[in-house]
């Protein structure tokens, strides 16, 4: 009788871990579900986006005891999304390798005319800068400009100190400078096609 009352007991108490665990897991997912999905959505195609996010948080329910709290609960996140979008990228290379280095190789090439149909010419040529750069400087540049995280959090995102950080960020932003700039020079140089069907 005694080892039943043990049991219940035992089994009272896992239930009420489980259920602390799970209400801890939920305020995480409310808190910062938005944030982790746009950081996923700025980097992916949007159905790539939520695969990802969606991955980003069962590994955290299978972490849940690993997951910092306070202002260290993002920057975590966004860790994990960090390397889920990292993996999520290599299996894409593996199936369209042509598409993605083209993508992602140094063009002289102006950005395609859909690009600029829905973008404003500065943004075009910001972007079109961004793909030409390595995807890590790349990454420095977003978590830092677009994300706006400090740099202490991007640190802890990338796996780096904080000034190993700190020179790739500077390393970043000049080749990023190199890159607008060259591609400036490309526009310029580029004669203006005049419209086909156009009066003579």
């Amino acid at each position: 009788m005694e080892s039943g009352v043990g049991k219940d007991k035992m089994e009272s108490r896992a239930s009420e871990s489980d259920s602390a665990a799970k209400a801890s897991f939920e305020h995480v997912y409310e808190a910062h579900h938005e944030a982790v999905l746009g950081y996923c959505a700025r980097r992916a195609r949007r159905i790539d986006a939520w695969d990802a996010a969606a991955e980003v948080f069962a590994i955290a329910w299978r972490r849940a005891s690993d997951i910092p709290s306070g202002d260290e609960t993002l920057p975590w996140l966004l860790g994990v999304a960090y390397r889920v979008l990292s993996n999520q990228r290599r299996s894409e290379n593996r199936r369209r390798r042509l598409a993605v280095r083209a993508a992602h190789s140094a063009s002289d090439s102006p950005p395609s005319p859909d690009a600029q149909l829905v973008r404003n010419e500065e943004e075009a040529e910001v972007i079109a800068a961004l793909l030409r750069l390595r995807p890590l400087d790349r990454e420095v540049i977003q978590l830092t400009l677009w994300e706006e995280l400090p740099r202490d959090h991007i640190a802890n995102v990338l796996g780096v100190s904080r000034q190993t950080l700190d020179q790739r960020v500077s390393r970043a932003k000049k080749r990023l400078a190199k890159e607008l700039e060259r591609g400036t020079r490309v526009r310029r140089a580029t004669p203006a096609r005049k419209p086909k069907g156009g009066a003579t």
